[in-house]
């Protein structure tokens, strides 16, 4: 092999590899930042809607609020809730799907829920039994539990990935926490704590409450 065929060789692999290096910077820009500032709960007082999709029936829908709010009267219980409303159940149509047309964007579903959002205090959570995903990892297209957006007051959660359905409710609560508190994943990484990032292995057993460094950001 000629010395000029070498360097051809060796200037492409240089420039697969920053090619490569490069592709990965920009999908792992799409992972979930923790903001600078300490969470913090802007209102006292919130109005739930849970918005059911497709065949998520509205007796489960019922019963995961029930879940919801008995949750919070026990681990929040310096928040007031002003209502909860189980509205009608919303089609997930082809367009909210990822382009292989196998699951749903949650962040498709999350734009089409904010328009929900009428006044301060409201929280819209979707649910659905369909797969959804979003980007985070470095994966374009990650299965995932659920998703929010920090202080936002709106999230979607599914229970595709959830084995155990009576423990549903913890993946509710934890982006009610998201959404709502605008807490960020457990600093302390607990697997107690509601908080705790599942990492893409849920396992919600242990958790049993908010860990100390995640309750200080909660309404007492």
């Amino acid at each position: 092999m000629n010395k000029h065929l070498i360097i051809i060789l060796f200037t492409l692999l240089i420039g697969c590899a920053t090619w490569s290096c490069s592709n990965n910077a920009k999908r792992i820009k799409h992972v979930e930042m923790v903001p600078n500032e300490e969470p913090e709960c802007t209102s006292p007082h919130c109005r739930i809607l849970i918005q059911p999709y497709a065949d998520f029936s509205q007796d489960k829908a019922e019963n995961v609020s029930k879940q919801l709010v008995h949750a919070l009267n026990e681990h929040m219980k310096g928040l007031a809730v002003t209502e909860v409303k189980v509205l009608p159940n919303k089609p997930l149509t082809k367009d909210l799907m990822n382009d292989a047309k196998t699951r749903y964007r949650a962040s498709k579903i999350l734009d089409l829920q904010q328009g929900m959002i009428k006044q301060p205090g409201d929280v819209v959570i979707g649910l659905t039994d369909k797969d959804i995903s979003t980007s985070v990892h470095g994966y374009e297209d990650w299965g995932i539990l659920g998703l929010s957006y920090l202080n936002k007051s709106n999230c979607v959660i599914s229970t595709f990935r959830v084995k155990d359905k009576s423990q549903f409710w913890k993946v509710v609560l934890h982006e009610f926490g998201h959404g709502f508190v605008g807490l960020p994943h457990c600093p302390n990484n607990d697997s107690s704590c509601f908080m705790v990032d599942a990492n893409g292995k849920p396992n919600l057993t242990p958790q049993r409450h908010f860990c100390d460094s995640c309750a200080r950001y909660i309404p007492k």
